[in-house]
C-alpha cells in the first residue's frame, strides 16, 4: 500500500531592525527566523502497538490502514492524540482481532506551536490456527456486520442477561465440554473469534469465509421455531456456535457442519449422548427446565483437534438418576417375585411389607421423574 505524506511547513515572521536613534528610523534588513526540526522517530511497530519519540510536551497522534477479513472484528482506524512526557516517548496499544495474514500501514502526526513531523511505514500482521487448547473470545451486544435481522425490543432483557451468563460461565462450560482438555478466555482485545449476541429472532450461526478464513458467531436469543430460550440454553448455542469452528467434516456430515447419522458416545447420556453437533440438536423438557446438549461426543473431541481424552466426567445429576434406577431394579424385581410367587393375591402375613415395598417404589419414580435429567 502506497501512502503520500503530505509535510505543511510554517512560514517565520520577519521582524524590522530598530534603529538606535530616538524617534528616527532606517532601511533594515529583513532576517528569517529558522524553523527547528521537530524530531520525530518510530521505536517500535507492530500489530497492536505503536511507539515513537519526539521532543518533550509534543503533541501526537496516529492513523492505521489495516484490511479486516469479511467477517469479524477489525482494529481501530486511528490512534488518540498524546503529549509526549520529559522523556519524549509516546506509546499506543489496540485491540489485535484475528484477522487474515497480511501488512498493515501507519502514519503518526506529531506537532509543537511551531513545527510539524509525519512519520508513516508498514508492518506484518501475522495469524495464526484457532486452536480448542487455548481459545479467545470476544462477546458482544453490538449488532453484528454483514446479518440482515429485526431487532425486537422485547427481547432485550433476555439479550443483556445472557449476554452477561455467557461471559461469565462460558470458559467454565468449554473447558466441561471439553472434558478438562480445552481452555477459553473471554477476551475484548485480543480475540480469535467475535460473538455477537443478538435481541431477535433467528437460527444462530457459526459464519466463516474459505476466501480468507475470516469468522464470527451470532447467537439469536430467541429461535425462530422454539421461541424464547432461557439464558441457559443460550450458553449451550454459544457452545454448539463454537464447535463449527472445527467441526463436522466428512461421510457423516451435511454442508451446514453437522452429523447427520447419530452416533451414541460411552459416557453421555439423555441429550448429551450423542453430543453438540448433531442436525437437529435436540432439546428435551423437564417440565419448566429445557435441557440440551453441552457435552461434546468422542466423534467431536476428535474434529476439535484432540487425539487423546478421557471419558466424560460424571453428571452429578445422571449419577443421582443411575442410583436411584439401580435401586428401582432391584426393588421392582422384589415386587415381581412376590406377585409372580401369589398370583392369586398376597398373603395378609407379607401384605404390609409388601404395600411398603411398592409405596418405596412408586417414591423412587416419583424422586427419578422429578430430576432434569434423563440417563437413557
Amino acid at each position: 500500500m502506497a501512502l503520500a505524506t503530505l509535510v505543511v511547513g510554517c512560514a517565520a515572521p520577519t521582524i524590522p531592525d530598530a534603529s538606535p536613534g530616538i524617534g528616527t528610523s532606517s532601511p533594515g534588513a529583513v532576517a528569517t527566523a529558522a524553523i527547528t526540526p521537530l524530531p520525530l522517530s518510530v521505536t517500535e511497530v507492530k500489530y497492536g502497538a505503536l511507539s515513537v519519540r519526539t521532543a518533550p510536551g509534543v503533541r501526537c497522534n496516529a492513523s492505521l490502514q489495516i484490511a479486516g477479513g469479511y467477517y469479524g472484528d477489525v482494529p481501530p482506524g486511528s490512534l488518540p492524540e498524546q503529549s509526549a512526557g520529559a522523556d519524549g516517548l509516546i506509546s499506543w496499544t489496540y485491540p489485535t482481532p484475528r484477522i487474515p495474514a497480511g501488512t498493515g500501514a501507519y502514519t503518526a502526526n506529531c506537532q509543537n506551536s511551531t513545527a510539524t513531523e509525519t512519520k508513516s511505514g508498514n508492518f506484518t500482521i501475522p495469524t495464526h490456527p484457532i486452536v480448542a487448547t487455548s481459545l479467545t473470545v470476544r462477546v458482544t451486544t453490538e449488532l453484528p456486520p454483514r446479518e440482515q435481522f429485526n431487532p425486537d425490543p422485547s427481547l432485550v432483557p433476555l439479550r443483556d442477561s445472557s449476554f452477561a451468563r455467557i461471559k461469565e460461565t462460558l470458559a467454565t462450560e468449554w473447558k466441561a465440554a471439553t472434558r478438562g482438555l480445552g481452555s477459553l478466555q473471554i477476551d475484548d482485545a485480543a480475540a480469535d473469534i467475535t460473538m455477537y449476541v443478538v435481541a431477535s429472532r433467528g437460527t444462530s450461526v457459526h459464519r466463516s469465509t474459505s476466501s480468507d478464513d475470516s469468522q464470527d458467531i451470532v447467537i439469536y436469543v430467541s429461535d425462530q421455531v422454539l421461541g424464547r430460550r432461557t439464558v441457559e440454553n443460550n450458553v449451550a448455542v454459544a457452545l454448539h456456535e463454537l464447535g463449527h469452528i472445527w467441526c463436522c467434516h466428512g461421510p457423516d456430515a451435511n454442508e451446514t457442519g453437522h452429523w447427520v447419522t447419530k452416533q451414541a458416545s460411552p459416557g453421555l447420556y439423555g441429550v448429551d449422548k450423542y453430543g453438540l453437533m448433531t442436525d437437529p440438536v435436540t432439546c428435551v423438557s423437564f417440565g419448566a427446565v429445557l435441557s440440551c446438549p453441552n457435552r461434546f461426543s468422542d466423534r467431536e473431541m476428535a474434529a476439535l483437534g484432540f487425539t487423546n481424552f478421557p471419558p466424560p466426567a460424571p453428571d452429578p445429576c445422571i449419577t443421582q438418576v443411575l442410583s436411584l434406577q439401580s435401586q428401582l431394579n432391584s426393588l421392582g424385581a422384589q415386587i415381581t417375585a412376590i406377585e409372580a410367587q401369589y398370583p392369586r393375591g398376597i398373603p395378609s402375613s407379607i401384605y404390609d411389607s409388601y404395600v411398603a415395598m411398592v409405596n418405596q417404589y412408586n417414591s423412587l419414580v416419583s424422586r427419578r421423574n422429578a430430576l432434569p435429567c434423563d440417563a437413557s
